[in-house]
């Protein structure tokens, strides 16, 4: 499997993300039944934002289809995505099934 760890940065009080939660979710509840996320939510800590695991089961998968893929994200659509990134993560030790 390729991993990429896409981090977002919001205003949690922005309207938009409010408008397009629903959206958002149905988006990321897709991919996740595509079996494309290993996981998905928001910071808890007030600063808004999220973190979402985008996995590949083909290794030659490069950062350009992350981007790609998220570029659809309704959140990110409708410009409530204040910044973006995507990293490539390797993870070493894990329980995932």
């Amino acid at each position: 499997m390729k991993y990429f760890a896409v981090s977002y940065e919001y205003n949690p009080q922005n309207p938009a993300i409010a408008e397009n939660r629903p959206a958002h979710r149905e988006f990321i509840g897709d991919l996740n039944e595509k079996g494309k996320i290993l996981g998905s939510g928001p910071f808890t800590d007030s600063k808004g934002g999220a973190l979402i695991v985008l996995q590949f089961a083909d290794e030659a998968t490069e950062v350009a289809e992350a981007i790609k893929i998220m570029d659809q994200d309704p959140f990110f659509v409708c410009g409530a995505v204040t910044a973006r990134a995507f990293r490539e993560w390797n993870p070493v030790i894990n329980s995932f099934a």
